[in-house]
């Protein structure tokens, strides 16, 4: 049996965010300290003080500042989450975007609501740039806001789709 290609994950982990998405994220937190998954220092796609590639570990290193985070697809997700709900425990992270998806019935998901104030459900497909064929999502996308300033989210992010507030928050 073959499985059609649009229910298959893509090849690559890495699915680089696209302009209109980074535009938001610098209208909401003004810069971007740091990306903690980055891919490229040298070339990057997003527009931050610092990256962290796969080599540095953005796992294993502090996270100040003003994050947007926007990790590698794939197993081991929920590390990441975990990773940022340290670093705003420890006071290091002092807002946070996060570019994921509406897997509401998984633990990362959990991990990631217990942390973020907001929740943006653009109203369509987000068309990545990067390696490999990205031009047919097979998630819906969600970007998640960590931080005190909710209402410079919901302003920033509202033409992208509707912010819902995270229940209990």
């Amino acid at each position: 049996m073959t499985i059609p290609p649009a229910l298959l994950s893509h090849e690559s982990t890495e699915h680089y965010t696209p302009q209109y998405i980074l535009d938001a994220v610098i209208a909401c937190l003004g810069i971007i300290d740091l990306d903690p998954a980055s891919n490229n220092r040298e070339i990057p796609n997003v527009p931050a003080a610092r990256h962290y590639t796969a080599q540095d570990n953005g796992l294993v290193q502090p996270w100040d500042g003003r994050i947007f985070l926007n990790p590698p697809f794939g197993p081991g997700i929920e590390r990441w989450f975990s990773k940022l709900y340290q670093e705003r425990t420890a006071g290091r992270t002092t807002e946070a975007i996060v570019l994921w998806k509406s897997a509401t019935e998984t633990s990362a998901w959990k991990t990631l609501t217990a942390i973020s104030c907001r929740v943006c459900f653009p109203s369509a497909r987000i068309r990545f740039v990067g390696p490999g064929d990205l031009s047919g999502s097979t998630f819906s996308p969600a970007l998640f806001y960590v931080g005190d300033a909710p209402e410079r989210f919901m302003t920033a992010f509202t033409t992208i789709g509707p912010v819902w507030r995270v229940p209990g928050k």
